[in-house]
């Protein structure tokens, strides 16, 4: 008897079996498994009549049943809790409509944007946003202007986990990978020879072609002057380097605003304010999330509150902007005495 039981414990553990032996064979052994159970209740000793061989099929038969069971319980309640917490994460990134943290993220994002990469700025109407397990994932496309035209020139790719932005995946199309922000000289700053190396670039240009060209001046002016004296020649003034403190020390870079000629002011702008109220305003607004606007910007040195305290004591003066249009119309601004150094950045065929 135990060598027959034996011979079909082998061939049930092994699969061996077809559908129906098997399910006779596990009748047999829940039939055992009862009879084990009620002689162990009505006694306390072993009923030995029921054969150590069977007694271990009966155990091992009961774990299979324990370890099926809690299979089946862990599929269960993956298959609830995922989609709870998914929705979860759709409720805390998008309940609150404008004043989401959702909503909050991308316009922080945007408005960091614009201050801390001259004339570059987030393509509004192509942003990507997946919302996943606890989590967000955003495609941020960047976009420049250059004479009349705007062109993608690439995209910014950041991952939220909760509140928390991992490091950003930026990816430049060709020369858009420069740090522009280098093409500045800060008032306290000696003047070097690029003014003399742009404007040697500028005569050789054909007519015909426009530039998107870096100035920065011989000492900090107001927005109210740069426009003056900038109205004076057929160009546009794209992003203005702000003066937020006496001197550029160690890794720090200057921060700015889109200037009045910039399309991508017209997506930040309010109407009823002035661009000096503007820029104060995004100041302040990006500063309520300062450590995404540093992981946003790549600069841990941003130190918003010290800048925002620098131009409450001192006003909003432009020391440096980014201006657009013809070539040869461009190289006659950049003669005057105003401009202490300059760097071409972009030259592009006649789109004025």
């Amino acid at each position: 008897m135990n060598e027959e039981f034996n011979k079909r414990w082998e061939q049930y553990n092994n699969g061996e079996m077809n559908e129906d032996e098997m399910i006779a064979f596990e009748e047999e052994l829940e039939e055992n498994e009862k009879r084990l159970s009620q002689e162990l209740n009505d006694s306390d000793w072993t009923d030995f009549s029921i054969s150590p061989e069977k007694q271990k099929a009966i155990l091992q038969y009961g774990k299979r049943k324990s370890y099926l069971r809690i299979s089946v319980l862990a599929v269960i309640s993956t298959l609830i809790i995922l989609p709870l917490c998914t929705l979860g994460s759709y409720l805390y990134y998008g309940v609150g409509g404008a004043e989401s943290k959702g909503n909050h993220f991308m316009e922080t994002a945007a408005v960091t944007v614009a201050l801390t990469k001259p004339n570059v700025a987030i393509d509004m109407k192509d942003l990507k946003g997946q919302v996943k397990l606890f989590g967000m994932n955003t495609e941020l496309k960047l976009q420049k202007q250059i004479g009349n035209k705007t062109e993608a020139i690439g995209s910014e790719q950041i991952e939220m986990f909760f509140d928390k932005l991992k490091q950003p995946t930026i990816s430049y199309y060709g020369d858009s990978a420069r740090e522009t922000e280098d093409f500045f000289t800060h008032p306290s700053a000696q003047a070097d020879t690029s003014k003399k190396q742009t404007l040697t670039t500028l005569d050789k240009l054909p007519e015909g072609t426009v530039s998107e060209v870096y100035v920065s001046y011989d000492k900090a002016y107001t927005p109210k002057d740069v426009y003056s004296f900038a109205k004076k020649y057929d160009m546009k003034v794209l992003w203005n380097a702000m003066k937020t403190e006496d001197s550029l020390s160690g890794n720090q870079r200057p921060i700015g605003f889109p200037g009045r000629d910039s399309e991508f002011l017209k997506e930040l702008q309010h109407t009823s304010k002035t661009e000096v109220d503007q820029f104060k305003d995004a100041l302040a607004y990006v500063n309520q999330h300062p450590t995404w606007a540093k992981t946003i910007s790549g600069r841990p040195e941003l130190d918003l509150s010290n800048r925002i305290r620098y131009i409450n004591q001192n006003g909003v003066m432009i020391y440096g902007s980014v201006i657009t249009g013809p070539s040869k119309e461009i190289e006659k601004f950049v003669k005057t005495k105003r401009i202490k150094t300059a760097k071409v950045s972009e030259v592009e065929l006649w789109n004025w």
